[in-house]
């Protein structure tokens, strides 16, 4: 069986990680993997429930010689087929070990964050990867745009593979999320599914929340909330008198089955490469409000499967949300956001492109 070296910058939750793990727990039945991981945490945990044991590499400093050596002594130890890198540095050290182990690498980016101009020493990543990759996979088709704009990628390496997400598991039992909240059965949810940092605009949330003058709408966060970006936020909403209408939930494991009993899935985000939560709510038959922030605009269709909103535009968010109530054309919006989710974004339409793509790339290997 061909083996797969899979790499990624991060260790904690998120979306590029999520798609990490679906990819090696999708393909390992015809590529055997080999998972290289940074340090522990949940993502070495995820691995592990597959019955698969990531090798843990330090990767510290800003070029790492030691990891790069390592990495080149694992293609050639577990004769390595093909390398499958994810973010910004996996994508340059895997395109090293590449070119030195002598195997194809796809190079997938998942956000806007890997082409940020302040970025130290974009231009020499770029070269390296356009040197080591065999193929360069963006995930939306305005992130594809940026690469090519900011970068000398070449384009007949590039490729756009959409992100995919499985169906909601029908069976799957949970948390009451109002009981969890202490919240009556009346209390309207407008729910966030995001790590909180800069780019998911949460500031913009919290400013939103006194335009909307009903005090049963609640609006909740899940995602993985350092106190650093936290604390603001809860400051800003006691300054402005609505502390008490927003709630930080963390990290969930069970994040969709809470997603699933929101009123309004809301993603106020100013940078998104994708967005497998926008894709989430869609299949949960949840009205969805976002912004036009990269990756929403190639999923949601505005006033026909959602809603689309400027980034950074309180005003908006908190109009968008009051025209989803007793309004009859939403159900109608929610009907057709399910259809166009299951026929654009599966899981399996993101697997069968990248397994085509893994064959594609180690036949011509092997030529």
């Amino acid at each position: 069986m061909n083996r797969v070296l899979h790499l990624i910058d991060t260790t904690g939750p998120g979306g590029a990680e999520t798609v990490f793990v679906q990819l090696i727990r999708e393909l390992s039945s015809d590529f055997e993997p080999v998972v290289v991981l940074r340090g522990e945490g949940w993502l070495a945990s995820e691995i592990r429930s597959l019955g698969i044991e990531p090798l843990i590499l330090d990767s510290k400093g800003s070029f790492n010689a030691r990891y790069l050596r390592e990495l080149v002594r694992l293609i050639r130890r577990h004769r390595i087929n093909l390398i499958h890198a994810h973010l910004l540095g996996s994508n340059v050290y895997g395109s090293l070990a590449g070119m030195l182990g002598g195997v194809p690498v796809i190079a997938t980016f998942h956000g806007n964050v890997d082409v940020a101009s302040q970025e130290r020493l974009l231009g020499l990543k770029f070269l390296i990867i356009n040197w080591g990759a065999s193929a360069i996979v963006s995930v939306s088709r305005q992130l594809q745009k940026a690469l090519n704009e900011r970068s000398t990628l070449k384009s007949g390496k590039s490729h756009l593979i959409y992100n995919g997400v499985a169906q909601p598991d029908a069976a799957c039992a949970g948390d009451d999320l109002r009981s969890l909240l202490g919240l009556p059965a009346e209390a309207r949810l407008v729910v966030s599914v995001g790590n909180v940092r800069s780019s998911k605009g949460y500031e913009y949330l919290v400013q939103a929340v006194p335009r909307i003058k009903d005090p049963a709408t609640h609006f909740i966060i899940i995602g993985d909330a350092k106190p650093s970006l936290t604390e603001p936020l809860i400051n800003q909403a006691k300054a402005l008198g609505v502390a008490e209408r927003i709630h930080f939930m963390g990290f969930r494991k069970d994040a969709r089955h809470l997603l699933a009993q929101a009123d309004v899935f809301l993603l106020p985000s100013t940078q998104e490469g994708f967005s497998l939560a926008t894709v989430e709510a869609m299949l949960a038959g949840v009205p969805v409000v976002a912004t036009r922030s990269g990756g929403p605009e190639e999923i949601i269709t505005s006033g026909c499967n959602g809603l689309l909103i400027a980034c950074a535009a309180p005003d908006e968010i908190a109009n968008a949300i009051e025209s989803t109530r007793k309004n009859p054309g939403v159900v109608k919006m929610v009907e057709k956001a399910k259809e166009d989710a299951k026929r654009e974004f599966s899981l399996e339409m993101m697997v069968d492109r990248y397994k085509s793509l893994y064959l594609s790339l180690m036949g011509s290997a092997g030529s």
